[in-house]
């Protein structure tokens, strides 16, 4: 006997009135290349494309887990919608102008060598955060433009903050140096909901390529609830 609509909605594995929400941030990061670049898109690579800039991961492999929670690219899938409340950028300078990879710096130094590379990594931080503009588009509207990229801090950050000086380039020294972005984070209010299947974008734009001293590991994160079909 051919099944009924009744039957259908008797075995669906989802319930129709009722939804699971909870606290969930949707992330995405990608290398910025230290030739810069005009224009990095976030959202549109899920995992198992792309390129891996995490910790520990395969230079030149896909994106995992480490690097982006998104499934598809640029849109939720059926049974899923998302919440914005606050839009984050992380800045992660690195040490490597090798291609396609990024390695972290040091926040430590023993000489005036090492110095100036640790130096320069902390200006990357510094240049990448007073450039750029952010857009947060959804199908085919624009919903947020605002520059500088300094306006999105992350909510959470390093709090290191120091400095020795000295007049050899060979006397064993030891110093710290981080630079970091803080500050109000960028509230959306009112907030926005991502439907599925609706196509949306954050764009990080340059005027001009802006070039940094070493590769770099940018990340945008969208804070917010994260609802999906209960089962």
């Amino acid at each position: 006997m051919m099944p009924t609509a009744a039957d259908f909605n008797a075995r669906r594995v989802t319930n129709p009135g009722q939804s699971e929400i909870i606290r969930q941030r949707l992330y995405d990061y990608q290398l910025l290349a230290n030739s810069g670049s005009t224009q990095l898109s976030f959202f549109q690579q899920p995992v198992g494309s792309g390129l891996t800039t995490a910790l520990g991961g395969t230079v030149g492999a896909v994106k995992t887990l480490w690097d982006t929670n998104m499934t598809l690219g640029g849109t939720l899938p059926s049974g899923q919608a998302f919440m914005i409340e606050s839009i984050e950028v992380c800045f992660f300078p690195g040490s490597v102008t090798t291609s396609n990879t990024y390695t972290p710096i040091g926040m430590s130094v023993f000489n005036a060598t090492a110095a100036a590379s640790v130096a320069a990594a902390a200006n990357d931080v510094n240049t990448f955060y007073q450039s750029g503009m952010l857009e947060l588009n959804i199908l085919s509207k624009n919903y947020l433009r605002e520059t500088p990229l300094l306006s999105f801090p992350p909510k959470a950050n390093y709090n290191l903050d120091a400095a020795v000086a000295t007049n050899s380039a060979t006397t064993a020294e030891v110093a710290l140096l981080q630079a970091r972005a803080a500050g109000r984070p960028y509230y959306i209010d009112p907030s926005i909901s991502l439907q599925p299947a609706v196509n949306f974008e954050v764009v990080i734009k340059w005027p001009a390529a802006v070039s940094l001293s070493f590769n770099s590991r940018v990340g945008v994160i969208l804070d917010g609830y994260f609802m999906r079909a209960s089962q």
